[in-house]
């Protein structure tokens, strides 16, 4: 939790609510409270429980010692396609290459089928000729993949054909040679033969683009894809992978070989690039400080399969990453729902708590990209699979942490000498870590879902996410669930208040989903004018309409059918239900809630971020969970928390609540909001301080 403490030490300002004579009234006056390094520790450590956040601050710090560097050659260049990691000699290989030396061929190609658990094939399913076409297009199948133009079979991604399609290179050139010319890509099917976007240079019809790195009208103009920490500036980035410039390695690009001179980084060349990242300070020769403050986080180089080569799987630009860029390389943030992902994955790369030295780590962040993997990459294509197609979603990722432990156990020597204690993984799916494989289990888990019963059982409405539901075939004859059994998806008692500074404050911590600025646009947190908070109890979005009946405990719907049949909306200004029920800027409304609900969904819900960043106090409805930063935050001090058995009396319950609660829990929020959002990426930094100057000029302030 330690590093999660430092990222809210940075210079942002928190705006404090006032407690107005009258809980529904507007906040006539917000009190400006700079978190700085000079703020009083009892400004900074508000609301907090237990002894964690002042020892942070108090502590010793340690010096910053130059980043040790690798000397180890790679062989045969990485056969000109990899990427060399001097530190073990190991290559890192691109989509479309594996194994030692980047030397075997990995091809996802296009295609309508995929494989059938029990079809002993040991290669992906192919629809295409050696001509990169489908070999016919009549067959059936219409797997996403399926092309109808030229693949690129690395990446199972569809170009034109025709006049403004892709020409592949010859099959005889040297590995890694680009095609002779790249071609339209084509995401979406249109007809039109005379006028159509393969056929002629202005055509009639553009489909939406993708990859990331191309834009336009006609999606032929190159630009800025993503990866995290932009390479350092070190590097071009592939669509997520980071192809280093000579002497450089490392996922990221920020190490170089030893001898080798340091170079200057391209970031500030590139000011759509500077405006969102800086070079990692664990990079530069000599420190930026001559101390810093533990915890010393090492990052790992993972094998690409487990996080890079999944992001350039992804095919569309929106998914899998907290930002991605759009027209003119302008950075847009992602809606996402497991953003967390990449902004916790990138934020780490240019911590200052960031170390390349293993041996001074006191913690190892394991950056693996599951929730991408369940979607969009699996069932894109025939590839990958982990060691069996088929089955549940969660089961393919299970698997996955299972392969990438062993592969970290054999890589490099650390995961040995605590028995993984030391490492940190990220959940950022709907159950997150109830499914977590057992060989993880003394691990230190982030998550966003504090489930803490024992003999747990999926809940998800999704079928495809069950992780009770066993999956037996050939390949794995012995099942799934017997790796994960036997485990809380939350333990509290690890990751509780108590916790040590070093030792284990951080296992089992929950933390917020990432929210771009514009989602809490109009809060009064955010210096918009505050309004009148009329609206009593406020929920937007999905109320089990159309899910089985276990979804959300039932709670949501049993809340939604209440307040229609009741009419609260009329009588007592409830608003439950859809975007259909209540339109309208989301933010405005949540800004002039007095109570929000936050219930569960498929499992975790960003409802708790999507309250407290406006004020709004939340309303926690789901037994035996602990919302984000619960119990190293006081959350009672800020929010209501009911038995779902309650819910007939909701309406009861929050109307005899006094006022003088209700002020004194507004209050507490405005000492709490600015740890559930995330502002210390440099971009979300700047455009927090943008948003805010203008709120400042809103009309409605005068």
């Amino acid at each position: 939790m330690l590093w999660r403490v430092a990222l809210a030490s940075e210079l942002l300002l928190v705006w404090t609510l006032a407690a107005a004579e009258n809980p529904r009234a507007g906040v006539s006056q917000q009190r400006k409270v700079p978190l700085t390094e000079d703020a009083p520790l009892s400004k900074r450590c508000a609301r907090v429980r237990g002894e964690w956040c002042l020892p942070f601050h108090t502590q010793q710090p340690v010096p910053w010692k130059p980043a040790p560097r690798g000397s180890i050659d790679c062989p045969t260049n990485c056969n000109n396609v990899g990427r060399c990691n001097h530190d073990t000699g190991y290559c890192d290989c691109p989509a479309g290459w594996r194994g030692p030396g980047c030397k075997v061929v990995q091809k996802r190609p296009c295609t309508g089928l995929l494989r059938s658990p029990d079809e002993q094939l040991k290669e992906p399913i192919s629809s295409i000729g050696p001509d990169k076409r489908d070999k016919n297009w009549t067959a059936p199948g219409n797997a996403p993949s399926r092309c109808f133009g030229v693949c690129d079979d690395a990446l199972a991604l569809c170009y034109c054909d025709g006049p403004m399609g892709r020409i592949p290179a010859p099959d005889d050139a040297p590995p890694g040679t680009p095609p002779i010319r790249r071609g339209r890509p084509i995401m979406h099917v249109h007809e039109g033969p005379k006028t159509g976007y393969c056929n002629v240079s202005k055509p009639a019809w553009a489909p939406i683009c993708g990859p990331e790195d191309l834009t336009g009208p006609l999606c032929d103009q190159p630009q800025e894809a993503f990866c995290p920490g932009a390479c350092a500036g070190h590097g071009f980035c592939d669509l997520g992978f980071c192809r280093c410039d000579e002497g450089y390695y490392g996922h990221d690009c920020a190490r170089r070989k030893a001898s080798l001179p340091l170079l200057p980084s391209s970031i500030a060349q590139r000011p759509w690039v500077a405006s969102q990242v800086v070079e990692p300070p664990a990079a530069m020769e000599p420190p930026p400080k001559d101390t810093r403050r533990r915890p010393l986080i090492y990052v790992y180089d993972l094998e690409p399969l487990y996080n890079s080569k999944l992001l350039q799987y992804r095919i569309a630009p929106a998914w899998c990453t907290h930002r991605y860029h759009i027209k003119d390389n302008m950075t847009h943030w992602s809606v996402w729902g497991y953003a967390a992902e990449s902004s916790i994955h990138e934020y780490l790369l240019m911590s200052e708590h960031r170390t390349f030295d293993p041996e001074e780590a006191d913690y190892f962040y394991v950056p693996h990209y599951g929730a991408c993997l369940i979607y969009p990459v699996m069932g894109w294509a025939d590839y990958p699979w982990f060691w069996t197609p088929g089955g549940s979603r969660v089961m393919q990722v299970i698997n996955m942490m299972r392969e990438m432990v062993e592969w970290l156990d054999g890589t490099y020597p650390f995961w040995k000498r605590r028995g993984g204690r030391d490492h940190i993984f990220l959940f950022t799916h709907d159950e997150g870590a109830c499914w977590a494989p057992n060989v993880v289990k003394d691990s230190i888990w982030l998550t966003h879902w504090g489930r803490m019963d024992l003999n747990h059982t999926s809940n998800t409405a999704f079928t495809w996410d069950n992780y009770t539901a066993d999956f037996v075939n050939w390949r794995q004859p012995e099942g799934y669930t017997k790796y994960i059994a036997g485990h809380p998806c939350y333990d509290p008692v690890k990751g509780g208040a108590g916790a040590g500074l070093v030792a284990a404050s951080c296992r089992g911590s929950l933390v917020p989903g990432f929210k771009g600025v514009t989602h809490y646009h109009r809060s009064p947190l955010q210096a918009a004018p505050a309004k009148l908070r009329e609206i009593f109890f406020y929920f937007r979005g999905d109320v089990g309409k159309n899910r089985l009946p276990h979804y959300s405990r039932g709670v949501r719907q049993a809340i939604y059918k209440m307040a229609k049949e009741g009419d609260w909306a009329t009588k007592h200004k409830v608003l439950v239900g859809d975007g259909g029920d209540f339109p309208g800027d989301y933010s405005d409304m949540l800004s002039r809630s007095i109570f929000c609900l936050v219930a569960a969904g498929d499992g975790y819900s960003m409802r708790m971020e999507d309250a407290v960043l406006h004020g709004c106090i939340p309303v926690i409805i789901m037994d035996e969970v602990h919302v984000v930063f619960e119990p190293i935050l006081d959350v009672d001090s800020f929010s209501v928390r009911l038995p779902e058995a309650h819910v007939p009396r909701l309406l009861e319950i929050l109307q005899a609540i006094p006022e003088e609660t209700i002020r004194s829990k507004q209050s507490c929020l405005g000492k709490v909001w600015h740890r559930y959002r995330y502002g210390n990426l440099p971009g979300l930094a700047t455009e927090l301080r943008g948003q805010m100057d203008f709120n400042k000029q809103d009309p409605l302030l005068k």
